[in-house]
């Protein structure tokens, strides 16, 4: 198990692009989104 402060390169996966800018990818399983603080909705 990881401990606090370990380093460790996880795969990511980039799932969408916008203006060649990420704004959706997965790692280690779990799917986060690029969201900026004006953006409004989901």
């Amino acid at each position: 198990m990881r401990q606090k402060g370990d380093k460790f390169r996880p795969i990511v996966t980039i799932l969408k692009t916008k203006k060649d800018i990420p704004t959706v990818i997965k790692v280690s399983g779990e799917i986060y989104v690029l969201r900026h603080k004006d953006q409004k909705g989901g």
